[in-house]
């Protein structure tokens, strides 16, 4: 038996592992990161929210191994730890530490002489021995207290528990397959590893564990040796960056007394010849500003016969035409002869600078052209300031010389951004009334520009039109601008509506359930026309899951009820099927979600496969995904989105309680939730163009906003002024005025804002 002293010494040893290296206390709920450290679970959470404002990813305070994006939510906490810490805060109360130890399960205290790996507890001869015949206890190992004593580890030592097959559930994995490197069954020897023609080679898990525990050492032998060579690299990275230091300091103070004293010379050497240059430029100014009047005269006169003139032979009215012939004849004669005897050569000229300045000196010109001074245009003015919303709306109102209004010119009205050619994207141009048009843009980023208004390919605005970057606050939608519960001329009640989309021209259409159809409502939300009813035919829905429309305008549905996809024009004409009757790779299993790509791609998420298919032009290319809960699995996905570069496919993992993050090619880039308000079954996802996320949680009774990278911002709650907003919000669009659209499916409507 281990002296008292050695015990103590074991206790010290514990003492040390149960203690947090961050705030140095024993561990409080402790927790356990992927690097294998242990820290408290309050001092993660600081860690987390310190390191956010500094960098975006999140590592371990003590090897900067990242940690998981979804926060301290999935980190596990260390059982072994918690009941280590337990047990030496029992000893510790005591008053002391010592080789004796009492029974924890009896109150007579009487002397322990076993410890029960199963309970965890000190027992004494009375209670070992009911401990021994219980039925509910046999199964537990004792190891006697003088052995406990010597090793106290061995207190949490956790029996390994039986694992099962997935593939048979009932067979426990008792074998071990070399040349597979994985745990399989008896089962499994018979089908998937048969020795023979493969060469499986298997044995019994006790039999292997030994031999491959000593490869396991071997192939880590190795780490202590590149740690050390790793550690010596900083130790030499570090003494540089110190070096670094005193070396720039020192070439900083020599460059500053260097040209402390150049800029003496150079600032005496300036005033001097500021001084020449300033007495040159007033005299030369006085003598072009007189010279330029004169000119400035001859412009107005110029311009003046000219706009008349123009009006008079452009415009078709003879009577005006052959009054004012002679008297224009004789004005542009006028003019003419003015202009000639007037000398317009400036009387002196920039490069007469040169020979005083040291080098030349670049007169800038000024002058502004007046769009309004060119006759063939129609005038323009344009309302403003413009701030930036989703998305940004500029009125431009068109008036001919005469100010009547210029109508139907959409197609030749064109808007560009000063800064960029490729700053806009999704222009729309329509006209609200006679002569005024309402221009819509997305700009691809949130950042003060300016525009101009083009008209047939000339510039027609008088100045530049600014526009403000503004970011959209999702938290002050507060009151609705519509409710959409009715539809059609008998004002039939809207039923369960769910999942929407948008129409090439604005348009939205949403699912009737008690109908079957699909509702579609024009940009005014007023009912155009119904698609499709109950039934199992070509152009019939039994339940309708998803909708998306492509930029040609042909309408694709899913239907969960009849497990494929069907392909429509929008004005409800059947044109094709596909899905339920494909190969074993392209059936669905309750297809819901639909989003398409520019490259008319169309992503669905096959939601009892667990997996999403991709499909083009009604033709199978590819799939992704499989059942779990692991990263890159899913558990029922139900909608989906693309950014705008269509890089990232935003996936609400139903099940998981989630959003993954996939290349289009089904390669998995990132996951993350809510850490604020519970992100429990996401159900419909839309990408707005401002760059947010709007995701409907159908438990949570909200919609949540997200930034692309996955940090959460705001939630349109589920309350306003006491009443509750939404039950159950099923699906979620941004229209192009910006307005955004969320299928309130427990409560019959659409509620608009």
């Amino acid at each position: 038996m281990a002296s008292g002293g050695g015990v103590e010494k074991e206790w010290r040893e514990i003492e040390e592992e149960i203690t947090c290296s961050i705030c140095g206390d024993l561990f409080t709920d402790p927790k356990s990161i992927p690097c294998l450290h242990t820290f408290c679970k309050r001092c993660i959470e600081r860690s987390i929210e310190s390191n956010k404002k500094m960098a975006a990813i999140v590592c371990c305070p003590l090897c900067r191994a990242p940690l998981p994006q979804d926060g301290i939510a999935s980190i596990p906490t260390n059982f072994t730890i918690n009941r280590l810490v337990e047990i030496y805060g029992k000893r510790k109360e005591s008053g002391q530490i010592s080789v004796t130890m009492k029974c924890g399960k009896c109150e007579e205290d009487a002397p322990a002489i076993t410890w029960c790996l199963d309970c965890e507890e000190a027992l004494c001869r009375d209670c070992n021995e009911f401990h021994r015949k219980w039925k509910d206890f046999k199964s537990h190992k004792t190891v006697p207290i003088s052995e406990f004593l010597q090793n106290p580890k061995q207190a949490v030592a956790t029996p390994e528990k039986e694992e099962f097959c997935k593939t048979h559930t009932k067979q426990t994995l008792d074998l071990y397959c070399k040349t597979c490197s994985s745990l399989i069954c008896r089962d499994c020897t018979l089908k998937d590893h048969p020795r023979g023609h493969r060469d499986h080679d298997f044995d019994f898990v006790d039999e292997v564990v030994d031999e491959e525990r000593e490869k396991m050492k071997e192939v880590t032998a190795p780490l202590k040796q590149l740690l050390e060579q790793v550690r010596n690299r900083v130790k030499k990275i570090e003494h540089c960056e110190k070096q670094v230091d005193i070396e720039s300091e020192a070439n900083i103070e020599k460059i500053r007394a260097t040209y402390g004293e150049v800029y003496k010379l150079l600032k005496q050497q300036e005033e001097e010849t500021v001084g020449k240059v300033n007495i040159i430029k007033t005299s030369f100014k006085e003598t072009l500003a007189v010279q330029k009047e004169n000119a400035k005269f001859l412009e107005r006169q110029l311009v003046s016969c000219d706009e008349f003139c123009h009006k008079i032979v452009t415009v078709n009215r003879t009577r005006q035409l052959l009054t004012y012939n002679k008297w224009i004849e004789n004005r542009v004669d006028e003019v003419t002869k003015q202009v000639e005897h007037t000398s317009l050569d400036p009387e002196c000229k920039p490069s007469d600078m040169i020979v005083i300045c040291h080098h030349p000196v670049e007169f800038v010109n000024d002058s502004v052209c007046d769009v309004s001074c060119l006759p063939h245009l129609p005038d323009c003015t344009v309302s403003g300031p413009v701030v930036i919303s989703d998305p940004v709306k500029v009125t431009v109102t068109l008036k001919d010389v005469f100010g009547s209004p210029v109508v139907n010119q959409s197609k030749d009205l064109e808007i560009r951004c000063n800064k960029e050619r490729e700053f806009l994207q999704n222009t729309h141009i329509e006209e609200e009334s006679r002569g005024q048009y309402h221009i819509w843009y997305n700009p691809k980023r949130k950042e003060d520009h300016s525009l101009s208004v083009y008209w047939r390919g000339l510039e027609v605005n008088h100045e530049e039109i600014k526009v403000s970057a503004n970011i959209r606050d999702y938290n002050k939608l507060k009151q609705e601008v519509k409710i959409i519960d009715k539809y059609g001329p008998t004002d039939k009640k809207l039923s369960s509506p769910y999942m929407l989309a948008k129409g090439p021209n604005n348009e939205l259409i949403v699912r009737d359930n008690s109908t079957s159809q699909l509702v579609v409502f024009d940009k005014h939300f007023q009912c155009s026309h119904v698609i499709g009813g109950a039934g199992s035919g070509n152009g019939k829905f039994q339940s309708i899951t998803g909708i998306a429309v492509d930029k040609k305008g042909y309408l694709y549905v899913a239907d969960s009820g009849l497990d494929c996809i069907q392909k429509f024009k929008l004005n409800g004409e059947f044109i094709s099927q596909f899905g339920s009757k494909g190969t074993a790779n392209s059936q669905f299993q309750s297809p819901y979600g639909l989003v398409l790509s520019q490259s008319e791609l169309l992503f669905v998420c096959d939601s009892d496969n667990h997996r999403i298919q991709v499909f083009q032009h009604g033709r199978f290319l590819y799939c992704f995904g499989q059942n779990g809960t692991e990263l890159g699995t899913f558990n029922k996905p139900r909608d989906l989105a693309l950014n705008s570069n269509e890089d990232q496919l935003f996936i609400t993992d139903c099940h998981n309680n989630r959003i993954q993050v996939f290349t289009p090619k089904g390669q998995f880039l990132k996951v993350f939730g809510n850490f604020i308000t519970s992100l429990r079954l996401p159900v419909g996802i839309h990408y707005t163009p401002d760059g947010h996320l709007l995701v409907n949680c159908f438990t949570t009774h909200c919609v949540l906003v997200f930034e692309e990278d996955g940090k959460f911002t705001s939630a349109i709650e589920d309350t306003y002024q006491g009443k509750k907003r939404f039950t159950y919000p099923r699906g979620i669009v941004m229209m192009d005025n910006g307005q955004i659209v969320i299928a309130d499916n427990g409560g019959n409507r659409l509620v608009v804002f």
